[in-house]
């Protein structure tokens, strides 16, 4: 007996809250349609982007992709945008941009710009990975070192081992409480491997006590950032994150509620069928039961999929390392028979 076959007004209302719910967490996703002006102005940046590439005005190009990407996202826009950055020099940043092309990839059915900025983004990304520099910062002396490269400040968990850096003109700073701060300038070269070295020299007592008033990390002020230190890092987009556990979490308001339903006809049936015999009169009970037992487990495999792919791609998006995004993730809910789950390669 299918779903409509049965007059239970239990089994309805349980089936019309699912519903209910997941529109209720995916609509967001939806509203964020482009409208039509968004998509006009997107084309009218791209073509002032095109422009300003071909004239090698690497600063206007940049602004101009990035600003239609973010009205429109699009692999062939996010291609051009990192294409601007290797200009600019900001190869950390290209790279990730082309990473996020490989990452999104392009359906077989996709327009032939969409494939060829697919293709471009695999072949770009290997002439990046050769000229990335690589810089490892040791410090010596605080246990919790506050270090910067060129005004921004590093993540502790990136201290003492190679980080991905721009090649070039460097300055780093070292500090930490109660140590005298120091300052290097090295100059980064393209495809090759550095290492910096800090010893830091504590503060005497006397002057430790003078200076806490007035003294900060190495890193302090980060909101202040002089002016030319270069933008920060783009946020991370963890839209899809939320939604997956929005959708797990209905999955599992839902099968809370269509658990009830099911107890409940399994209380009757117990009840009233004898040794698990039911009487015809009890087999509109039995369908019940049956339907929403199934409603029930199929609500628990979306909501612990939904739970654990956000998570799963609320934790990948915290990785930084350009060579850990250079790989695709999969991930993948599974429900078989009273298991469920999810696989992933990451």
């Amino acid at each position: 007996m299918t779903l409509l076959g049965t007059k239970s007004r239990a089994l309805v209302d349980a089936v019309v809250l699912v519903i209910a719910i997941l529109l209720t967490l995916t609509a967001p996703a939806a509203a964020a349609e482009p409208t039509a002006a968004d998509r006009a102005t997107a084309r009218a940046l791209a073509r002032e982007g095109f422009e300003a590439l071909k004239s090698d005005d690497f600063v206007t190009a940049e602004d101009r992709f990035r600003r239609a990407d973010a009205l429109v996202h699009a692999p062939t826009l996010v291609v051009d945008h990192a294409r601007a950055l290797v200009g600019l020099g900001r190869l950390v940043e290209a790279h990730e941009r082309y990473s996020l092309v490989l990452r999104e990839g392009v359906s077989p059915n996709a327009a032939w710009p969409w494939k060829r900025a697919y293709a471009d983004a695999q072949k770009e990304i290997e002439v990046i990975k050769q000229r990335l520099a690589w810089l490892t910062i040791d410090v010596e002396g605080p246990t919790e070192p506050q270090v910067s490269v060129d005004g921004k400040p590093i993540p502790a968990a990136a201290v003492g081992v190679r980080r991905a850096t721009d090649p070039g003109e460097r300055a780093i700073k070292a500090g930490g409480a109660g140590f005298y701060p120091k300052e290097e300038t090295v100059t980064l070269v393209e495809g090759a491997e550095q290492t910096v070295s800090f010893e830091l020299e504590a503060m005497p007592p006397e002057v430790l006590a003078e200076s806490q008033p007035e003294s900060q990390p190495a890193n302090a002020g980060q909101a202040q950032r002089p002016a030319d230190s270069g933008p920060t890092e783009p946020a991370r987009d963890n839209t899809l994150a939320y939604v997956a556990l929005g959708v797990g979490g209905a999955g599992l308001v839902a099968w809370g509620v269509s658990g009830v339903f099911f107890l409940k006809e399994r209380a009757t049936l117990q009840d009233e069928c004898a040794n698990n015999k039911c009487e015809p009169e009890q087999q509109e009970h039995k369908d019940r039961y049956e339907t929403l037992g199934w409603i029930s487990g199929a609500a628990f495999g979306v909501g612990v999929a939904g739970v654990a792919t956000g998570v799963t791609l609320l934790l990948l998006n915290d990785k930084d390392s350009p060579e850990a995004t250079n790989e695709a993730v999969r991930v993948t809910p599974y429900f078989a028979g009273h298991s469920v789950g999810v696989t992933g390669q990451f």
